[in-house]
């Protein structure tokens, strides 16, 4: 038979944790759960300047990360703003390209990574499921893919070190 001393503490010691319990666990869960580093803003699709050829805004958008086309080396043909004419949606081919959401639906996952987003390529009108990793050279790994990731294209995008003006 226990003491009532060894009792008492130990049902001391349990009300402790309980009480701590409401404090601690949210600390432990938003430690996990912490968004991985901020990839908001202007990216381009290449290191060399001379080989932009769009760059895109990234951004938040309900509650996920969505990404508009901000740039484009060649915004008209013939002197008209680019469509969206590759698009499998007749309704949506007279949409301009600029502006454009081609990413939507991403959500932070094990740090620094996004996943469950979708990527729209304008160029064949094709939707791919896509996620989202930020290197440690700050470079961002945009990848591609149908099905399985395995079966994918992974793009390389950096921050601009030029100023870039946004296409109308």
């Amino acid at each position: 038979m226990a003491d009532p001393a060894s009792v008492a503490r130990r049902c001391a010691f349990s009300l402790t944790l309980a009480a701590l319990a409401p404090a601690v666990l949210p600390a432990c869960a938003s430690a996990s759960e912490r968004a991985p580093a901020d990839i908001r803003g202007l990216w381009v699709d290449n290191r060399d300047s001379d080989k932009h050829k769009v760059a895109v805004w990234i951004d938040d958008c309900e509650g996920s990360l969505c990404g508009r086309i901000y740039w484009l080396r060649k915004p008209t043909a013939g002197g008209v703003p680019k469509r969206d004419e590759k698009n499998p949606d007749a309704s949506l081919r007279d949409r301009p390209l600029c502006g454009l959401k081609i990413m939507t639906g991403f959500r932070p996952g094990e740090a620094p990574s996004w996943y469950r987003g979708y990527i729209y390529n304008p160029n064949d009108g094709r939707t791919f499921n896509s996620t989202i990793h930020l290197d440690e050279d700050g470079s961002l790994k945009v990848r591609g893919f149908v099905g399985v990731s395995l079966f994918g294209k992974t793009v390389e995008w950096v921050r601009p070190s030029e100023k870039i003006a946004r296409c109308t």
